[in-house]
């Protein structure tokens, strides 16, 4: 360790003394307070113990990766060319290439090259599958276009109390037509024909099932510009051409009165009184929910038409039946 306290002392006192010749004093003082000063910035010995432990600890220290890059590569495995210096030495040396292992399903890592080749035929027949399901669709009716899918939402609006269409120009133009659907809740009969006798008398109907079923057939619903008509054919009649057609919402519901003087409608295989159970001196208000979807034209009694066949989407809309003024009404 410098003592740089016993050079200030010695040079202070060489300054103190007087010289009849030569150099003087103040300036041989001068020069070795900057020698001083130079030797004050050295290192401490602390710091020169520091600067040994560190150096010490670098003969266990691994070496130190310089340079990395890609090595020699075959179909199967992917290596890595890397160099390394000793950190107490300085001496460099080249490593033992580092395998990469192969990407799986089970983790990540490098692609063999028949991976790669297989990959890229995958994508060639997932091309050819999306045009040959491109084709089947067109056949069937289905979405036979991109375009024509996304333009296929369509939805029903109440302008002036009548029921519009919005968003069919396309589908229309397109050769689709528009079909009736209702919410059912069916309870079919029970007709296991290899059933035995005994299971048949302790189920007599099957589960019930909730849903759309189709109202009618492709005569019961027709487009005059966005305004939605319906048949006026009796409604035994669904499956044959409309006679004529109404925009009134009192289409869709056949009313009658039974025996009794209550005013009734059908639904479905049901007949549903109007006149409220709590109090038969009043009628109730009931709705009813209906949609509209579009599809290719299937005739009656050629196959059965469900929201499946369907290339929009199911637009829907409610009739209400209002027992203050005895009348049915749209609404969405």
């Amino acid at each position: 360790m410098i003592d740089t306290g016993t050079l200030t002392d010695l040079i202070t006192q060489f300054r103190n003394t007087t010289a009849a010749n030569s150099i003087s004093p103040e300036t041989v003082g001068s020069i070795l307070q900057k020698i001083v000063d130079i030797l004050a910035t050295a290192g401490t010995q602390a710091n020169l113990d520091i600067i040994n432990k560190w150096h010490e600890a670098l003969k266990t220290a691994a070496p130190a990766l310089t340079a990395l890059s890609q090595g020699n590569a075959d179909r199967n495995h992917v290596y890595l060319a890397a160099r390394s210096v000793n950190l107490y030495t300085g001496a460099q040396s080249d490593l033992t290439p580092i395998q990469i292992q192969q990407a799986t399903t089970e983790r990540a890592g490098a692609m063999r090259a028949q991976q790669v080749t297989d990959l890229n035929a995958a994508r060639r027949d997932v091309a050819d599958i999306k045009k040959q399901i491109q084709t089947i669709n067109s056949l069937l009716g289905v979405c036979t276009a991109d375009n024509l899918y996304k333009s296929s939402q369509i939805s029903c609006q109440i302008i002036n109390g009548t029921l519009r269409l919005l968003g069919a120009q396309n589908l229309t133009a397109a050769g689709y037509v528009p079909y009736l659907f209702r919410r059912v809740r069916k309870r079919n009969p029970y007709r296991n024909k290899f059933a035995t006798a005994e299971q048949r008398a302790a189920k007599s109907y099957c589960p019930v099932k909730k849903g759309w079923g189709l109202f009618g057939s492709i005569y019961t619903v027709r487009l005059n510009g966005t305004q939605v008509e319906f048949s006026t054919n009796p409604h035994n009649c669904m499956s044959t051409k409309a006679i004529g057609w109404s925009a009134d919402p009192a289409t869709l519901v056949s009313r009658h009165t039974d025996t009794h003087g209550n005013i009734r409608f059908g639904l479905g295989r049901s007949s549903v009184s109007l006149t409220d159970p709590k109090n038969p001196k009043k009628q109730r208000m009931i709705r009813l929910t209906f949609g509209i979807g579009f599809a290719k034209p299937i005739y009656p009694s050629t196959a059965a038409i469900t929201p499946a066949n369907l290339t929009s989407s199911l637009a829907t809309f409610t009739i209400i039946y209002d027992p203050g003024t005895q009348r049915w009404t749209f609404s969405t």
